[in-house]
């Protein structure tokens, strides 16, 4: 059972220039709460500006879209199965130490970037 039990161990932000705007990206990683051996999970969002019309609140009594209402938001999207190779930040992987789990997923990231 404690094999797929894992505690939060550090929480990281990384900042990533996209385009012309510097975007903070979070990185959380995770170890396996079994003595066993350092597995180890990650869990990588990117935050980005989306501009939101809620659908209800811009329809008039007839119908018609009035696209009136909208908003600005900051919203952080899981990029971890985006960034991944394989599953192994997801479901758990074999790393040393913390170091070297950060190290990869900051590669990932920036070959993310880089595509």
């Amino acid at each position: 059972m404690r094999e797929r039990l894992y505690k939060l161990i550090s929480t990281f932000e990384y900042l990533v220039d996209v385009d012309l705007m510097t975007r903070p990206v979070k990185i959380e990683i995770l170890q396996s709460a079994s003595n066993n051996k350092p597995n180890f999970r990650a869990r990588v969002w990117m935050q980005n500006t989306y501009n939101l019309y809620p659908t209800f609140l811009n329809i008039d009594k007839d119908g018609h879209d009035l696209k009136s209402i909208h908003s600005s938001d900051e919203i952080n999207v899981e990029i971890t199965s985006i960034i991944s190779e394989d599953d192994s930040l997801i479901v758990g992987k074999f790393f040393n130490n913390e170091e070297e789990v950060l190290d990869y997923i900051i590669s990932r990231i920036e070959i993310f970037l880089s595509t």
